[in-house]
């Protein structure tokens, strides 16, 4: 297997995840991704990974119609995106939380979670959080709040070096490719007070997995923890990238366990703080 691999010419969007949105306007598309290591913040990058490409658009008619729908009666954790409210009485739980992170102190709001009021929010968060998932697989894992201070980097998490990750797979129950549209979802709520983005490829580990396959280009890549990924975004690197708006007080419920996705937000002197778990949520509606 070469190096690098050429551009196969810019491919359409494949049909993949199904996006629930409360109104149209919700999702750009990016230009492709790109290395890290391009960017003028490529030092606090992991070796090895990658970002969307600017600039970002509207998607077409068409692409609007690929992106979003309802999931159907069968539809498994892994095959849809939803953004949804988050009920006033989680809000209200955080009110002093959203109150310090509107000053920017970070320390102040570290010691709000770790507190009694930080308790008290992730309590009733997950009071609600709980009454999403499916009835046959009730209950919820890894809950947890925290706050971050947006830098303007084009994606978010780090790993546990310290180095950002890019685009990337979560593997929480490291499963293997044939399980993940059944592994459990995550809910993630923006209890800040300004916008923060999901980035996500539309193209699920199965999807992505097929279009390799009908190259003869999926060949010591199958591993989805992070090969796969890698490889696709090698091999297509003009497929876009979505990013998916999140207003404060809205949530979105994803299969993080089965696409490329990152976080974004831009960066305004505030703290972006987040509710997060994981459960086998349902679709609403």
């Amino acid at each position: 297997m070469p190096h690098h691999l050429a551009d196969l010419g810019r491919p359409a969007l494949l049909r993949g995840l199904t996006l629930t949105l409360p109104a149209a306007d919700r999702a750009e598309l990016s230009a492709g991704v790109r290395p890290a290591a391009e960017t003028s913040c490529a030092d606090t990058y992991s070796e090895g990974c990658f970002v969307p490409r600017a600039p970002w658009r509207a998607p077409t008619r068409h692409e609007r119609a690929v992106l979003s729908g309802t999931p159907g009666p069968g539809a498994l954790p892994g095959d849809w995106i939803a953004v949804v409210p988050v009920p006033g009485r989680v809000l209200a739980a955080c009110t002093e939380l959203r109150a310090a992170s509107a000053t920017g102190d970070a320390a102040a709001v570290d010691a709000l979670i770790e507190g009694p009021i930080g308790r008290v929010a992730l309590v009733e968060a997950l009071r609600w959080a709980t009454g999403l998932t499916d009835p046959a697989r009730p209950g919820t894992r890894t809950p947890f709040l925290y706050g971050r201070t947006p830098a303007g980097n084009p994606t978010m998490t780090t790993g546990s070096h310290g180095r950002r990750v890019g685009l990337h797979v979560d593997s929480w129950d490291d499963g293997p490719l044939a399980e993940r549209a059944a592994a459990a979802n995550r809910v993630s709520a923006n209890l800040g007070h300004r916008d923060r983005y999901l980035l996500f490829v539309n193209a699920p580990l199965r999807v992505m997995a097929a279009a390799l396959r009908e190259r003869d280009l999926l060949d010591g890549a199958a591993d989805p923890r992070f090969a796969l990924g890698q490889r696709f975004m090698t091999v297509f690197p003009r497929y876009p990238v979505t990013r998916l708006v999140v207003h404060p007080g809205e949530a979105y419920i994803a299969p993080t366990d089965n696409m490329l996705h990152d976080g974004y937000a831009e960066p305004h002197g505030q703290i972006d703080v987040q509710f997060s778990c994981r459960g086998w949520f349902v679709a609403p509606g």
